[in-house]
């Protein structure tokens, strides 16, 4: 008894390790270089990012590999320059900014994962402590985070496979934390360039709305733990029609489908229907006249499973027993 109660004290502390890392990218100012690594590709970015007392935030981010690339976000408003294509991006995101993706309900996480506490390092002159979250099965991919032990901002990240080989890491090389705001640190360089060269301005990504809808599509046999958490219509510039997006989680990984109309290229998705990009996978199938595509930080099994289980809503009700 003494055993399983440690055991729960160690889980309760290592989940709540995982909620400060949830909130810290929310609520931490802070400044600095990391390198980002997916697949074979490694990228090197510097970072400058505020949140005020109101909740703002205010962010520039800009790539210090490859082609430039200049990225300023102004809550969920950003826009991305890039000089060597004389082109600006319009377009509306989240707010959550490096790639380190935590809900902050994750009261549900235990069930699918073991989440532990590990050693304390010190990563880029700062006190980190690792927090591992290790799969219960093979429908999903292993986790390592570690976090500043002040603020909680994860300083290091890491997905790792059923073999434990990581598959995609994120981490400081350079970091300091808090500081106070100055709008000139978040104004890109090349708007005034821009302007007076007059880039390209595309804007249609600010066409795309959700409208939350019974899109007609259900997965029929989701892996253990996945649950639906989102299903809208996406009206997309460009598409004669809004196209289903449903979203399937475990609390932690999370899958999007998307349902359109079957392409010209359902010979090539026959022969290649699995790509992998560092750990997301994406799967497709031709069904009928749909193409079901399925995209996720998960083994290649489990958005092939979802994707292979997805269904018009009227042909799965048609042959469920009567």
């Amino acid at each position: 008894a003494a055993s399983v109660c440690a055991q729960d004290a160690d889980t309760r502390e290592a989940l709540d390790w995982l909620k400060k890392i949830a909130v810290s990218s929310r609520t931490v100012s802070y400044s600095g270089t990391f390198v980002y690594q997916h697949g074979s590709r490694v990228e090197t970015s510097r970072v400058v990012h505020y949140v005020n007392a109101a909740g703002g935030v205010f962010e520039k981010l800009e790539t210090l590999d490859g082609p430039s690339r200049e990225v300023i976000r102004a809550n969920d408003h950003v826009t991305a320059y890039m000089p060597d294509a004389r082109a600006v991006l319009i377009e509306r995101r989240s707010t959550q900014q490096l790639p380190v993706m935590l809900p902050e309900n994750l009261s549900d996480l235990t069930l699918q994962y073991d989440v532990k506490k590990a050693d304390a390092v010190r990563i880029s002159g700062f006190e980190c402590v690792w927090i591992v979250v290790n799969p219960r099965d093979r429908m999903r991919f292993g986790r390592k985070f570690c976090a500043e032990l002040e603020s909680g901002l994860p300083l290091r990240a890491q997905v790792f496979n059923e073999k434990a080989q990581v598959i995609e890491s994120f981490g400081f090389s350079q970091l300091t934390l808090g500081g106070k705001f100055s709008r000139d640190q978040v104004e890109s360089r090349y708007k005034a360039r821009a302007q007076a060269q007059r880039w390209r301005v595309d804007s249609s990504a600010l066409n795309i709305n959700e409208q939350a809808a019974d899109t007609g599509w259900v997965a029929t046999q989701l892996p253990a733990g996945f649950r639906k958490s989102m299903e809208v219509r996406r009206t997309i510039a460009g598409r004669p029609i809004a196209l289903p997006h449903l979203v399937f989680t475990d609390g932690l990984a999370a899958i999007s489908v998307f349902v359109e109309p079957r392409g010209r290229d359902a010979n090539n998705i026959a022969a290649r229907p699995l790509t992998v990009q560092g750990a997301v996978h994406i799967y497709k199938r031709v069904l009928g006249d749909y193409t079901v595509t399925a995209l996720g930080e998960v083994p290649s099994s489990t958005v092939m499973q979802i994707a292979n289980s997805m269904e018009s809503r009227a042909v799965h009700q048609q042959a469920a027993p009567r």
